[in-house]
């Protein structure tokens, strides 16, 4: 008993069945599939044969020492991120334990003020007593500039070699000598 072909519209007899696709075939339709398939797998082929030659022409070791050089440099990159996190943390590690340290110094021994005592030498301020009779303002020149004062502010007379401030209430003057 003889099949028929699987192409529905042909009503001859199956010779053939295709390997590839498993498909029972008449002779007509057989070469017809065959050549079907042929027009697929050659573009495919000779894709294959060109990726075979750009293959073959590969240097391999070229491309390892390449992906090598790029792993190398990504491991020194990560080494040098390691360390400096590694550092980081040293140093915070160091503060915080230098921090400890000089606390619980403060909590035994608390603050220690080495404060030397502060020496007056009299002999370096001289203040002369003054009576107002012994000055004869009258020889005085005319002030030099009068400052207005209020009631509240204190008597003061004072001098240097070129000028005499004496409060006379309610002026504040100011004498070239």
């Amino acid at each position: 008993m003889s099949l028929s072909c699987a192409i529905e519209t042909c009503k001859c007899k199956s010779r053939a069945i295709c390997h590839c696709c498993n498909t029972k075939l008449c002779a007509d339709h057989l070469k017809a599939h065959v050549d079907l398939i042929n027009s697929q797998t050659h573009p495919l082929a000779n894709e294959i044969n060109t990726l075979d030659n750009q293959l073959s022409l590969l240097n391999v070791d070229e491309v390892i020492g390449k992906c090598r050089q790029k792993l190398d440099k990504w491991r020194h990159e990560c080494h040098a991120t390691v360390d400096r996190f590694y550092e980081e943390k040293c140093q915070e590690l160091q503060q915080r334990c230098v921090e400890k340290r000089d606390i619980n110094q403060f909590e035994e021994n608390g603050i220690v003020v080495d404060a030397d005592p502060l020496i007056i030498n009299q002999n370096l301020v001289y203040i002369e007593q003054w009576t107002s009779n012994e000055l004869d303002l009258s020889t005085l020149s005319s002030p030099y500039r009068t400052i207005a004062c209020s009631q509240d502010s204190w008597a003061a007379t004072t001098s240097n070699n070129h000028f005499l401030l004496i409060d006379q209430y309610p002026n504040l003057c100011l004498y070239d000598k």
